[in-house]
């Protein structure tokens, strides 16, 4: 399946010491891919127990730390978050789904403030999934003082359009004007938000191809590569994709000749060869 964290992966940063900012870190799940290849990471997450999970399974990765407040454009407010019993990846400031019920208040902050305070010297990648605060967070980074080789964030406008008044256009333009171009990588609609513990539909993946892709799509990821980079993810892309394809034809090899192993007069004669074999 198509990942946007393996194809991130993929890329050949050019950054000696790389950093990743991931807000809105959930789990863990992609700033465990980095900090695995000995990366600085500072990732944000308010939600207790993902931000429990998260500390748990990054806790061996000391260039690792996770701050407890809620990115936006404005530091030091005290706003509602909303949290969802149901599904454990949709905590977000807005209750846009039916089962968001308010929990508590967190802090907001700006990350020009925390980069500031901490002393970042630079941004390799930064990542943002916030369930439609993404922008607000993005407002709050200082692309003058710093030039992340890669900005992905989550975009779905039937979310944040009517939540916090902006489309993903929006944010292609801000970023257009700050001397990034944009990958769109598309996905169908939802069926079901993950439930912990339980299986639910997979995520189907349609395409990743420059902006604009020509029709308003569902949901997905923004990709934000500097104008001169533009071939160089490019690339990157064209080569997971390739990868990706002989992958899943393995796969799908694979499991012909397990439905082929099932057909009874097929099974004999591979009982048959195989005892031979032995």
């Amino acid at each position: 399946m198509f990942s946007e964290e393996k194809l991130l992966a993929a890329y050949p940063f050019v950054a000696t010491k790389a950093f990743l900012v991931d807000v809105g870190a959930h789990q863990g799940t992609v700033s465990a891919i980095f900090a695995q290849k000995g990366w600085q990471v500072l990732a944000f997450e308010p939600e207790a127990k993902n931000r429990e999970v998260f500390q748990q399974k990054l806790a061996q990765f000391k260039q690792v730390d996770c701050i407890a407040k809620a990115v936006s454009d404005v530091t030091g407010n005290k706003v509602p978050f909303y949290v969802s019993n149901e599904h454990y990846g949709i905590h977000a400031l807005k209750p846009w789904h039916d089962t968001h019920q308010l929990a508590y208040e967190v802090e907001t902050i700006r990350l020009d403030d925390v980069l500031t305070e901490k002393a970042i010297p630079s941004v390799t990648l930064l990542k943002i999934d916030i369930e439609g605060a993404d922008f607000l967070a993005l407002k709050g980074f200082d692309f003058k003082k710093y030039r992340p080789e890669l900005v992905m964030i989550e975009f779905m406008d039937e979310r944040t359009q009517p939540n916090f008044n902006y489309t993903h256009h929006d944010v292609v333009t801000y970023m257009k004007e700050r001397g990034y171009i944009t990958f769109v990588s598309e996905w169908e609609p939802i069926k079901e938000y993950g439930r912990e513990g339980i299986k639910t539909p997979p995520h189907t993946w349609k395409q990743c191809i420059p902006y604009n892709v020509g029709h308003q799509p569902a949901w997905g990821n923004l990709i934000f590569v500097p104008e001169q980079d533009h071939q160089k993810f490019q690339a990157t892309l064209d080569s997971y994709l390739k990868e990706l394809k002989k992958i899943q034809k393995a796969q799908q090899i694979s499991r012909l000749r397990q439905n082929l192993k099932q057909i009874p007069g097929i099974k004999i004669l591979y009982n048959l060869i195989k005892s031979k074999q032995s």
